[in-house]
């Protein structure tokens, strides 16, 4: 073998080599984005202060293997990105799924609550007993800013028109202060769910409830961080402007952003927006999502402490979603007695 020949046979030798590293790596890289679909550093973290957590929102040209669905709504709020980030709040994601048998002192959905002698029944003024909506394991979930490390946390409510919430009534005045009062639904929280439990009312009928209580369904958890939504009262303030204003900007300056050729609608981007920036589903913390609006006022400090949202076997009125607030100071002292409760649906 004459020398050009070996200087050939070992480039291409080394370019092979180069091949196959470079398909490991992309291979590796697909795999983590698609096991990880939620992956990004928490707010504080250097990936995060340095901005090198932040995903490209620059627009690109479309590719085969591009499966971005969000790919045109980031980069739309490309201007935005760095606030969105700075949004981001810590969040614990509860997945449902059915239960072989109640226990009283699981994390769930329905079921019979735990309760121990001592400690008056969650009733409504009629004094028909409230049903169990929820129960969560705060020693078994994981860690919450602000959160009790341990002991039981439980919402009931009532099996009437607006499912124990003065929706009514917060139409005639201070929305939250009426969300708040605790008639029609109960917030309860067991530092210390040791003693032994006893026997529970029977609520009301699945039929006059969002869900049926006699078919619990145990909660998983993963953590994760979230940036504000859509439809939360402050993203405006949070991100500088209104997303719709910044989706106008973008389509005056990227004409013909969808890559095929066609215009890209207003109505077409913002929905895109607002689906990129939907924050439904089964959740301690984060942001809230609503269906027509959020019941805060602008600048109202409380926050989300427990959402449920419209399943298969969760129904809130036309595909709606329930959520519960509190001010971050009732948090701190584990004092759930000025939490308020909305629900909103289609």
């Amino acid at each position: 073998m004459n020398t050009g020949k070996a200087v050939l046979l070992s480039a291409a030798i080394v370019a092979a080599l180069l091949g196959v590293a470079g398909g490991a790596v992309y291979l590796l890289d697909r795999r983590m984005k698609q096991e990880h679909p939620n992956l990004r550093s928490p707010p504080g973290s250097p990936a995060a202060q340095s901005g090198g957590a932040a995903e490209s929102t620059e627009p690109t040209a479309p590719k085969c293997a591009s499966r971005d669905e969000h790919r045109l709504a980031k980069a739309a709020l490309a201007p935005a990105a760095l606030a969105l980030e700075r949004s981001q709040r810590a969040v614990v994601r509860i997945e449902l799924e059915p239960m072989a048998g109640d226990e009283p002192r699981a994390s769930k959905v329905g079921g019979r609550a735990y309760w121990a002698a001592g400690r008056d029944y969650p009733r409504d003024p009629q004094g028909r007993a409230l049903s169990l909506l929820a129960q969560i394991d705060l020693a078994a979930a994981p860690k919450m800013p602000g959160y009790p490390e341990r002991g039981l946390l439980q919402f009931f409510i009532a099996g009437d028109d607006y499912y124990g919430a003065a929706l009514d009534a917060a139409d005639r005045g201070d929305r939250m202060r009426a969300l708040a009062r605790q008639t029609g639904f109960r917030v309860v929280y067991w530092a210390d769910a040791a003693s032994p439990d006893v026997a529970t009312p029977a609520g009301a009928q699945p039929d006059r409830l969002p869900f049926d209580p006699s078919k619990p369904r145990r909660m998983r958890f993963s953590s994760d961080y979230e940036s504000i939504g859509a439809s939360d009262v402050g993203i405006g303030e949070a991100l500088g402007g209104d997303p719709s204003e910044l989706a106008a900007q973008y389509l005056r300056d990227h004409p013909g952003a969808a890559g095929s050729g066609a215009d890209l609608s207003d109505e077409d981007l913002n929905e895109r927006i607002a689906d990129y920036l939907d924050r439904g589903g089964h959740k301690l913390g984060g942001h809230p999502h609503f269906t027509q609006s959020d019941p805060r006022a602008p600048g109202d400090r409380r926050v989300l402490l427990f959402q449920l949202d419209s399943d298969d076997e969760m129904m809130w009125g036309d595909s709606g979603i329930a959520n519960f607030f509190i001010d971050p100071a009732d948090l701190a002292r584990a004092d759930f007695s000025r939490v308020s409760y909305h629900w909103d649906c289609y």
